[in-house]
């Protein structure tokens, strides 16, 4: 969420340490792809819950930096099985943050492009698609 936020300290010295910086009339672009549950998305060694995504966009996106212009509008696009659930019933319509997922709460997110070498599948519908 650092990197949302703009945080640099929270990122001095973790990977490229590189934090979204943008201006009133950017248009910042939020891409997830791997797994998600009820709820949450996940990350190789970490989850992050949908409580925790849509208070760091209310508290930080919607008010700190729509209010001091460091963004226009924000898109936020999540790959992942019940991935509605990190939005449903949660992030408010009346900021300027459009959010769109690859399943509704329920259902799981449809892999394809099946690759007998690798033994997995290389994409998803809603990307492919």
């Amino acid at each position: 969420m650092a990197v949302l936020k703009g945080d640099e300290k929270t990122l001095a010295g973790v990977g490229s340490g590189k934090v979204r910086k943008s201006g009133p009339s950017d248009h910042v672009f939020v891409y997830f792809a791997d797994h998600g549950a009820p709820g949450l998305i996940a990350f190789p060694e970490d989850e992050l819950s949908a409580m925790d995504l849509n208070r760091t966009i209310n508290k930080h996106v919607r008010k700190k930096q729509h209010e001091n212009n460091m963004y226009g509008k924000m898109v936020i696009y999540i790959e992942a099985c019940e991935s509605g659930s990190m939005f449903e019933n949660i992030l408010p319509n009346n900021i300027k943050v459009y959010a769109t997922t690859a399943a509704n709460s329920e259902e799981s997110s449809i892999a394809c492009y099946f690759d007998d070498k690798r033994d997995t599948d290389l994409g998803d519908s809603y990307s492919v698609h």
